[in-house]
C-alpha cells in the first residue's frame, strides 16, 4: 500500500471527510480546514500508521501532503 494511499486515509480521518482525495500538492493553502492543530493530528497519525517520529524541524516544514510524504518515504516506509 504505497504511502499518498495511506495518507489520504489518515487525512479523511483527521477532516472527517471520507470522500476527500489527495495528492503531492495538496495544502495548506487549497484547504481551508488544515490549520496548526491539523498539521499536529496529522503528525501523530502519520508517526503511529509509519511506525516513526518526525523531527522537530520536519512539523515545522509541513505545509502540504507532499512534505508529510517525503518524511515519511525518506525512512523507507
Amino acid at each position: 500500500m504505497s504511502a499518498l494511499f495511506r495518507l489520504q486515509r489518515i487525512l479523511r480521518e483527521v477532516f472527517d471527510d471520507p470522500s476527500l482525495t489527495i495528492a503531492d500538492d495538496f495544502s495548506m493553502q487549497s484547504y481551508p480546514d488544515w490549520d496548526s492543530v491539523a498539521t499536529v493530528h496529522i503528525v501523530l497519525a502519520a508517526e503511529e500508521e509509519f511506525k516513526m517520529r518526525f523531527t522537530t524541524d520536519e512539523v515545522a516544514g509541513i505545509r502540504s501532503v507532499a512534505d508529510v510524504r517525503r518524511a515519511v518515504e525518506a525512512r523507507g516506509a
